[in-house]
């Protein structure tokens, strides 16, 4: 049969958009198929790829465990060498009974280091204790009169903590800090002979006056010290003057440190002001 082009033109014409629409759809579909295997095949591989890798993190990971710890030869030496001391512990406790004299004295004397170490702690804390009792009778005699008129910059602090500027720090604080300012004279809180004057690395310039059982300090005082050691001083007298030398406490306000002890121990002189 003989197809003529015009016959042919003529069935283009009708059904050529079904046609062109026919070849896109078989297009479409090839190339879907094609990069749908394509993605397959590429998952595929990159699941072996890290099956693979995590076998050989696995693989590392016990051979590096194994490295670090090989505790099976240790872990039976350290069982038979147990075994052993076990072994002769039980052997030894025949023979028990006779070294025990020998126990005891190496106890007792233990006992005795204790001891003293407890009794040298205790001596050394003895300077800087505090008398947490009520006034004796005696204590009700003693009458002290402020070194300067001022109020407290930093109050007595043994057996608690307080905030110390220039330190920057929470620390004890064995007196008071009673606020005057720089040539303040600083007098005698109470009468007495002065027993030393010196220059504390801390607190400065000290004029120390002892009475009886009581000694008063008297700290931050400027280079001209009114008194000698070895001079009877009178409650009320000018010792000195307010200074600025107390390293320690160079942060604070202008003022005079004041400290006072009773046989060796520190006590809150604010309760015996009048």
């Amino acid at each position: 049969m003989r197809i003529n082009r015009d016959d042919l033109a003529r069935f283009f014409d009708r059904k050529g958009f079904y046609l062109i629409l026919f070849l896109c759809i078989v297009v479409v579909a090839v190339t879907a198929v094609y990069v749908t295997n394509n993605n397959l095949k590429k998952m595929a591989e990159l699941n072996t790829a890290q099956e693979k890798l995590s076998t050989t993190n696995a693989n590392s990971i016990s051979k590096n465990l194994i490295t670090e710890y090989p505790t099976t030869n240790n872990s039976s030496s350290a069982v038979k060498e147990e075994s052993k001391t076990k072994v002769e512990n039980t052997k030894s406790k025949g023979v028990a009974s006779s070294n025990k004299s020998d126990a005891s004295s190496v106890s007792d004397k233990a006992e005795s280091t204790k001891t003293q170490e407890n009794n040298a702690l205790n001596t050394m804390s003895n300077n800087v204790a505090v008398s947490t009792e009520a006034k004796s009778e005696n204590d009700t005699t003693l009458s002290l009169m402020k070194p300067v008129n001022g109020d407290v910059v930093m109050e007595f602090a043994v057996t608690k903590l307080t905030y110390s500027k220039t330190l920057d720090e929470w620390t004890t604080h064995k007196g008071v800090d009673l606020k005057a300012g720089i040539g303040t004279d600083v007098v005698a809180a109470m009468g007495g002979v002065v027993t030393k004057v010196y220059n504390d690395s801390r607190l400065g310039n000290t004029v120390e006056i002892k009475n009886g059982t009581y000694i008063t300090r008297y700290s931050n005082l400027d280079e001209n010290i009114g008194v000698k050691v070895g001079q009877a001083v009178e409650k009320g007298s000018v010792i000195g003057k307010v200074g600025n030398t107390a390293k320690f406490e160079i942060a604070e306000d202008p003022h005079v440190h004041f400290e006072l002890l009773k046989d060796g121990t520190y006590i809150d002189p604010m309760q015996y002001f009048k």
